[in-house]
């Protein structure tokens, strides 16, 4: 398997389904591209993981999208999920930074703030579904298991971390439990109590802990039989032809004033900072498209 993967299984009866992951070079790549703060890393990192987590089961051209909005120094966070593994996300404030919290640890809560965790399900058709919470601490891990509490009725236990530090990114992972229809209610008793007695996941992964003897530990007792595994990767589906779509839509006015600049248009992809040159003749071919779209409504 490539170094990182994520491991589905079901337990007790497949009346519990559980996902782990190991996310340590996706985050490593999303600290890369955006020049992320260590809190900041940590922060994006664990949403990262946590949309990877709830991806796991998306097909075709399903997605999901986690997006948090604090008043904290970050703003907001957006980490997008998509059938293969692929995921992708961006902070809103980069380089935002605070000291260590009391515990000496990154100040996750704190860089994200009070706010809301929105969650949206992108379906092959239809439209899309999104709902939202109010934080639970800004931690994301407690934050997810309000999000499936609340808005899917779901019990469920969520761990997700980032070890980091101003060189990169050590470790990075995560896991999901949630209970399926037909489960006792004492089960989610008996997963909170095996998770309690588990190092942080972070440190599950430090220590070369697989996705697979993740998902056994925290199963525990109820028996863990892994169905699928599958790799997970930062993979942006921007492309030029999608970034010339985007700057038609503009408009003739918009492009206009574009052209007359006499310089190149620099288009910076939100995602995953992948940068696209348009030069003046170029935006000015693109004008005569929006003109001709125009006329063609």
């Amino acid at each position: 398997m490539p170094s990182d993967y994520a491991a589905a299984a079901l337990a007790a009866g497949d009346s519990v389904r559980i996902v782990a992951a190991r996310t340590t070079s996706v985050v490593a790549s999303a600290q890369q591209r955006h020049g992320c703060s260590p809190t900041v890393t940590a922060a994006l990192g664990r949403l990262l993981t946590g949309a990877a987590l709830m991806g796991s089961f998306l097909k075709g051209r399903e997605r999901i999208t986690l997006q948090v909005n604090g008043t904290g120094p970050v703003r907001g966070i957006v980490a997008e999920a998509s059938a293969g593994g692929r995921v992708r996300g961006y902070p809103l404030r980069p380089r935002a930074e605070l000291p260590l919290n009391p515990a000496g640890k990154f100040d996750v809560g704190g860089v994200i703030g009070e706010g809301y965790l929105h969650v949206t399900r992108s379906f092959d058709t239809g439209q899309p579904y999104t709902s939202a919470v109010p934080l639970a601490t800004g931690e994301v891990g407690d934050d997810l298991a309000r999000y499936f509490a609340h808005s899917e009725q779901v019990p469920s236990v969520v761990a997700v971390g980032v070890l980091a530090n101003p060189g990169g990114v050590i470790a990075a992972g995560g896991f999901l439990a949630n209970l399926l229809p037909g489960a006792a209610e004492s089960t989610i008793n008996v997963l909170e109590e095996n998770v309690r007695g588990l190092p942080h996941v972070s440190t599950l992964i430090r220590e070369r802990m697989s996705p697979e003897q993740i998902v056994e530990r925290v199963a525990g007792a109820l028996g863990a039989r892994v169905t699928h595994v599958a790799p997970v990767s930062f993979t942006c589906t921007c492309s030029r032809e999608r970034v010339t779509r985007v700057l038609v839509g503009l408009g003739e006015g918009e492009l206009d004033q574009m052209a007359r600049a006499q310089e190149d248009t620099e288009v910076t992809c939100d995602f995953c900072g992948q940068r696209y040159y348009f030069s003046p003749h170029e935006i000015g071919e693109l004008r005569r498209s929006a003109s001709d779209a125009a006329d063609a409504t």
